[in-house]
């Protein structure tokens, strides 16, 4: 008796040691986020700021900045094509910038003229009305200060409605006519608009941001069916989609890893294991690499493999949304 109950005993405690290694094992081994690759639409866009005003508007900029010596024109006046809107007293031609800088910073603190000792510099510039229409915001008021590059005066002669962005040169190259814009803004937060580029200016402009001098584009986006809740005068974001492709593969950054060669990799789940695999990337989104080539869709892709070894046993933990 005492015999088989040694023997029972013996099982028991090598069953009991048997699960307990193959705990341990399983412990042992490497989890790894993941992500299921689908072919997806991917976008580039670019998102800038601007102001909501009427269509056909034109808007009148400083081209330089100093003060306001007189605004002679208010919200609702008509005006025709060349009339004076206002004098701006500039600095004079050959200033350098970070004197524009130090003048302005002054002005904006409200400083005088007479007291900087800016009478005998100040240069008289007359803003006028590049069309015929009604005047819809005036921007600078009698004894202000003014920086180049701010809005002044907005005339108007049309009934729907258009966004005025200033675009930053170093983004304007990726912008063309007919792009497709989503419109959102604090004054209309309940609402979303669209519309597409209708106007890309000519020329560039330097604005003063700050101490620092910016070079912008103006771009007009329409606004359709706007409803009663956006209006002339918000400040409101364009989001341009600048190029848009169909069944894109996209590996997340953190999936995707170069070696000392400079060559890119990932590592794939299969049967448990992780596999090393070469892949060339072309494209950057937001949330990825666009995969050319050595993955394919419903291929299983590890998240942030540092330490993994081709071919090392990986159990997989939960699974990321897909790029």
């Amino acid at each position: 008796m005492n015999k088989y109950l040694i023997l029972s005993g013996l099982s028991l405690a090598a069953a009991v040691s048997v699960l307990g290694v193959g705990k341990w094992v399983q412990a042992s081994i490497p989890q790894a986020a993941y992500v299921t690759l689908e072919a997806v639409s991917a976008e580039d866009d670019v998102t800038c700021s601007g102001r909501v005003e009427r269509t056909g508007s034109s808007t009148v900029t400083a081209g330089c900045s100093g003060l306001a010596a007189s605004v002679s024109v208010q919200p609702g006046d008509k005006v025709h094509k060349g009339q004076t809107l206002a004098e701006i007293a500039a600095l004079p031609e050959g200033t350098s910038q970070a004197e524009a800088v130090e003048t302005y910073s002054a002005l904006l603190a409200g400083g005088e003229p007479e007291e900087l000792g800016l009478l005998e510099t100040l240069e008289m510039r007359t803003l006028s009305s590049p069309i015929d229409g009604t005047v819809t915001a005036v921007s600078i008021g009698e004894n202000e200060a003014v920086r180049s590059g701010q809005t002044a005066v907005v005339i108007s002669n049309g009934d729907g409605l258009q966004l005025s962005l200033s675009v930053n040169e170093s983004q304007i190259a990726a912008l063309r006519l007919g792009q497709r814009a989503e419109i959102t803004g604090a004054g209309f937060a309940g609402s979303v608009y669209y519309g597409e580029i209708t106007s890309i200016a000519e020329e560039a402009t330097q604005t003063l941001s700050g101490a620092a001098q910016e070079t912008v584009v103006e771009v007009l986006v329409s606004v359709e069916n706007p409803g009663a809740d956006i209006k002339p005068g918000f400040s409101a974001s364009a989001r341009i989609v600048t190029m848009e492709k169909q069944n894109v593969l996209i590996a997340p950054y953190e999936a995707v890893e170069a070696d000392e060669n400079g060559e890119e990799y990932v590592f794939l789940y299969r049967n448990g294991r992780a596999v090393k695999t070469p892949v060339e990337t072309g494209e950057e989104y937001d949330t990825g690499f666009e995969i050319l080539s050595g993955c394919e869709a419903g291929d299983v892709l590890l998240l942030s493999p540092a330490g993994l070894t081709d071919g090392a046993r990986v159990a997989l933990t939960s699974e990321t949304e897909a790029a």
